[in-house]
């Protein structure tokens, strides 16, 4: 696990916002599941906030091609690409939508957060970019792109993070009538889509560029539809203050984790581009509302959400044996990781 996820600020204010809670003495009363009334047992809200922060990085770690020909000397050509390089400067504004719904076991949960990054920037050296879209130039289509140096090109991202979790609740811990505790278990699935655009300029030649040699458009532009979503498993508590039939202080913090090992043909329609890939990605949530009965079914609610979402991957060669790597000819291994702090307030109701 990520030693960094633990030093995060989002996780240490989830630590502190329960340790009360935990430190109150062991007179406390032991309940099975969840018992809410019945005009708060299910939520709708809206919210609005930023992506507070992304930061993230590519970097070409080696290729066994160059080894297996006798080529180590060229491991040096190895390049790396961070989002700073791209001009992507937080915060983007975020738009999002939440909904829940509470049974005495379990509860179901959905959010989906809509967002607009984009940046421009210029090119500090030759940047040479594969494609999931191609660029026609000069009556041929080509799926990788070379944004010469000192050039100003922009990007941007339209999408949204969703997810879909249900959280188990085999028992409420109750200190008294105005203090419990909730301890969970959560499995669910996160997803990110949306419409990725590069421009660079109007295209204006070709370069030619690796070995074994690829066509590079000079310029263009290009749009194509991403997505990738992944499993994911984990824990939380919820702190409740106050009386479930008045003003009611919530406080919730989740973390939830996944991690694989195997082939990328689960995630990729490129099967002869399939490699090895090493994933692991960490959540955490922290979510606190205020509940105000406003009748005797329907109750106001406001809160402040943030979440954070930390990945980090690697992508080899499948090939190992000297001839397979020889005839396959494969580009350099990879190492990945991206960081994302997402905040948003949000207003909505219970019933």
């Amino acid at each position: 696990m990520n030693p960094t996820f633990f030093r995060n600020p989002l996780f240490l204010a989830a630590v502190a916002a329960l340790f009360p809670a935990l430190a109150v003495p062991a007179r406390a009363g032991v309940r099975p599941g969840v018992e809410v009334p019945a005009d708060r047992d299910s939520q709708l809200s809206v919210s609005y906030g930023a992506v507070m922060s992304l930061s993230g990085r590519v970097d070409e770690t080696f290729r066994a091609f160059y080894k297996a020909t006798g080529q180590d000397h060229k491991q040096s050509l190895a390049e790396s690409w961070k989002l700073d390089d791209f001009g992507f400067d937080a915060p983007w504004s975020a738009f999002g939508f939440h909904f829940e719904h509470v049974w005495r076991w379990a509860s179901l949960r959905m959010d989906l957060s809509l967002f607009d990054v984009d940046a421009k920037a210029r090119a500090k050296r030759d940047y040479y970019l594969g494609l999931e879209d191609d660029i026609s130039y000069g009556g041929r289509r080509y799926d990788h792109l070379k944004i010469p140096k000192g050039s100003s090109f922009s990007s941007e991202f339209s999408g949204g993070l969703g997810s879909l979790a249900v959280a188990v609740t085999p028992v409420t811990i109750e200190f008294d009538d105005a203090l419990k505790l909730v301890p969970e278990l959560d499995v669910g699935l996160l997803a990110i889509a949306g419409d990725w655009k590069i421009d660079a300029g109007k295209a204006h030649g070709v370069a030619t560029y690796q070995n074994p040699p690829v066509d590079f458009v000079v310029g263009g532009s290009s749009s194509a539809f991403i997505g990738a979503g992944a499993p994911f498993a984990g824990a939380g508590a919820e702190l409740r203050v106050g009386r479930d039939d008045y003003v009611q202080w919530v406080t919730r913090g989740n973390f939830g984790f996944f991690t694989y090992s195997g082939s990328t043909k689960p995630f990729t329609n490129s099967s002869h581009r399939a490699k090895d890939l090493d994933v692991d990605m960490f959540t955490l949530t922290i979510d606190t509302s205020v509940i105000l009965p406003m009748d005797e079914r329907t109750c106001f609610l406001v809160g402040l959400k943030a979440q954070w979402l930390s990945l980090d991957g690697t992508i080899k060669s499948k090939a190992r044996d000297t001839a397979s790597v020889i005839a396959a000819r494969e580009r350099f291994d990879k190492k990945a990781d991206i960081d994302v702090t997402l905040a948003q307030v949000y207003v909505g109701i219970t019933f």
